[in-house]
């Protein structure tokens, strides 16, 4: 059986963004200014960085790969492989294909994110205190009220100790349960040596 024959190819210096950007998804050769060729599966290109990402396998046999991201100011050829097709995805395995809403969103909600843990640090208080409350914020809803933890919108854990005993609310069956938690963080948070008994 005779090898795959390449495509044609641009052989200008400068990588083509048109090119490559046809190329995506295929098997494609790279000749590199030192004249390295490398091959595999072109996962991306980015014309703002004029840089390419190629999916390498790194076992003969296996379904193991790595990425390998080149500057395109590197690359002297690029083309495809003809013939060649694209291994099959092993079960469980997602292809590498986003789209720029979808990096928008994971953007937007990553910033959500970020904004939402900088509302949760006080930085008035001990790291101690941050400790406790970023512990009890993991299994209830808390917000900071100047030095007070409060939680569930019910309970107020005063500081700057707080302790079970400094736990204040009128009803009784949140009350219990904050203070049944707070002593559970507190005996995990000494352990680890994230808060002083």
């Amino acid at each position: 059986m005779a090898a795959p024959k390449a495509a044609p190819k641009a052989e200008s210096g400068a990588l083509s963004s048109q090119l490559a950007l046809s190329l995506v998804g295929k098997v494609v050769t790279a000749t590199l200014s030192n004249g390295e060729t490398v091959a595999g599966e072109l996962q991306a290109y980015d014309p703002a960085s004029n840089s390419l990402a190629l999916s390498l396998p790194t076992e003969a046999g296996t379904s193991a790969k790595h990425i390998s991201v080149l500057r395109g100011a590197h690359v002297r050829s690029l083309a495809a492989v003809e013939g060649a097709s694209v291994p099959p995805r092993v079960d469980g395995e997602e292809a590498l294909v986003t789209t720029v809403e979808a990096v928008k969103k994971r953007e937007t909600k990553a910033l959500a994110k970020a904004a939402e843990d900088c509302r949760n640090v006080n930085a008035a208080v001990t790291n101690q205190a941050q400790n406790i409350y970023n512990a009890l914020r993991k299994t209830m809803p808390c917000e900071w009220k100047g030095n007070d933890i409060v939680v569930m919108e019910l309970v107020t854990i005063r500081g700057p100790n707080y302790m079970p005993e400094g736990c204040e609310g009128s009803d009784e069956v949140s009350l219990s349960r904050v203070r049944k938690v707070l002593e559970g963080e507190r005996r995990k948070l000494i352990a680890a040596g994230d808060l002083l008994a």
